[in-house]
């Protein structure tokens, strides 16, 4: 780190704070966590809400206003929701058909405001198109609005918490304070993880911070800069490169969606990391997001492992209500009369994925790309949902086990295709540059250009020789969590020389090998735009 990075830093603190620079881990961090800890008790809250303005502030400026806003119209939504549960004076149906009225236009209300914010111009561009070829004048200024840094989290944390409160699983909450704190906690304001009400308790605590969490915190903070900056900016500039470059043939597709699969993981899953190790220092454990994805079994299973509080999200609040629902239970009816048990019992499961899929894609933004990315998952999860037992009673017949090596192998391999597929879709920046890559692949798959380019992409040979052996180490841990082993204990366990020495070491290759500086573009957290 040169004086010049330092004085820049210094001088333009707003363009600093994000969870990767030094600005937030070695400022921001340790000093709310000073005057957390110096303040008493009941004033912690407070401090934590104060740092959590101040970095959403820094991010999206006057924007925080909305943030605020929403956080009181939840508050009192969950208060009005509280109050006719405990309206003895209705009768039972007429509180659940008030309640339900309240929180439709809550969700309708929340929805809205991030329609405004993030799809106006989407929504507006493709009624252009419609009435383009229905002949008809109509005409859209770009708007181009700022959107709140985390509304796509916080906003789904908040009908969450509705959901909850209308189901009567938790209570309202009374104090304004506390859902204040809890749609803009800076630790998982920009990237998540999707947090529940349920589970924030300690937020609220205002415990007083202990060694264990701190060592704990700042220790996976580490393991997520070394992921970020490490390994996936290192991969930011040939990824760009490649998806914008004029000259494409499938191996360059392939290349590309490769590295892009990769930089999104490191990227992603190291963004998380932070958030988590950030939180932890206060005492605060916030949800893991990832599980060893790449070791999914099938697309389902991916999932269950890829940004794992979205999809309980949808699971819970989507997925299940959709297929409990009195009208998808008619459908499932009508069609058991028609086409009988074996087809009919996917109906139900088929309506409500759809829902979850087109929900998930467009969650991701507004772009084609995404809402295709949404269809891609939801036809390949129908379809292993349907050929999964069929693919079983194949395997008896073949007299092999889910378990055996060739079984695995296919699994893996047929699913490592799946997910890099659906990511040079996400990453293409239109949905015909996306169906054109993927033609590529099968009409030109040749490796010619990206052997004869392989460094002219943005990465040199030291660059190459980061990210290879950071893959390793990350694949190693991964490999290592899979099996069940905890990490931190074997090193926990470690003589205290030995134990410091490690973690110096891992301090060192971050500063040492990070991609950061003079000399490069800070490459922005990847889910940070959605």
């Amino acid at each position: 780190m040169d004086l010049n990075y330092f004085i820049d830093c210094m001088v333009k603190w707003w363009d600093q704070l994000s969870y990767t620079t030094w600005m937030y881990f070695g400022l921001l961090l340790p000093l709310t966590a000073l005057i957390y800890q110096i303040v008493p008790r009941k004033g912690r809250r407070i401090v934590l809400l104060a740092a959590s303005w101040f970095f959403f502030f820094s991010l999206s400026g006057l924007l925080l206003a909305a943030n605020i806003a929403a956080a009181v119209f939840v508050w009192g939504t969950g208060r009005l929701l509280d109050s006719i549960s405990n309206d003895k004076s209705l009768k039972r149906k007429q509180r659940k058909k008030k309640k339900k009225l309240v929180l439709t236009l809550a969700v309708v209300i929340l929805l809205i405001v991030i329609v405004c914010f993030k799809y106006l111009d989407f929504i507006g561009l493709n009624i252009v198109r419609i009435t383009q070829i229905a002949g008809l004048a109509f005409d859209w200024h770009i708007l181009g609005l700022a959107v709140p840094i985390g509304i796509s989290y916080y906003t789904l944390e908040a009908i969450a918490y509705l959901a909850d409160v209308y189901w009567e699983k938790i209570p309202a909450e009374k104090s304004i304070l506390n859902i204040l704190l809890f749609m803009s906690f800076f630790p998982k304001l920009v990237e998540g993880p999707i947090t529940r009400y349920s589970e924030a308790g300690k937020l609220f605590a205002g415990d007083g911070i202990c060694e264990n969490d701190v060592a704990e915190g700042y220790q996976r903070i580490l393991w997520g800069l070394f992921k970020k900056l490490v390994i996936a900016d290192h991969l930011a500039p040939a990824v760009s490169q490649l998806f914008d470059g004029e000259y494409m043939d499938g191996g360059v597709a392939l290349f590309a969606a490769l590295l892009f699969t990769l930089q999104e993981y490191m990227d992603f899953s190291g963004a998380i990391d932070i958030a988590i190790g950030s939180a932890r220092v206060f005492g605060v454990r916030l949800s893991d997001n990832f599980r060893q994805p790449f070791y999914a079994k099938n697309a389902s299973d991916f999932w269950r492992r890829w940004h794992i509080t979205l999809g309980t999200f949808f699971r819970d609040y989507i997925f299940y209500p959709i297929s409990l629902s009195k009208p998808a239970a008619k459908i499932t009816e009508k069609a058991r009369k028609i086409v009988g048990n074996g087809v009919s019992r996917f109906i139900t499961p088929a309506i409500a994925l759809f829902f979850v899929w087109l929900s998930n894609g467009l969650w991701h933004g507004p772009r084609w790309t995404y809402v295709f990315y949404g269809m891609y998952y939801f036809v390949l999860i129908l379809f292993e949902n349907i050929v999964e037992e069929p693919f079983l009673k194949l395997l008896e017949l073949m007299h092999l086990k889910e378990t055996s090596v060739p079984v695995r192998v296919f699994r893996y391999v047929k699913l490592f295709f799946i997910i890099i597929i659906g990511e040079m879709f996400f990453r293409a920046d239109t949905l015909g540059k996306g169906i054109h890559m993927f033609k590529l692949i099968f009409t030109d798959l040749r490796f010619d250009i990206v052997v004869k380019h392989i460094q002219d992409i943005g990465i040199d040979r030291y660059g190459y020789l980061v990210i290879i052996t950071g893959l390793i180490v990350v694949a190693f841990v991964e490999t290592v969590k899979e099996a069940g082993i905890s990490i931190r204990s074997k090193l926990m366990s470690l003589p205290v020389p030995l134990r410091f020495a490690f973690w110096y070491i891992c301090i060192f290759a971050v500063i040492i090998f990070g991609a950061y500086g003079t000399g490069y573009d800070a490459a922005d957290l990847v889910y940070a735009q959605f």
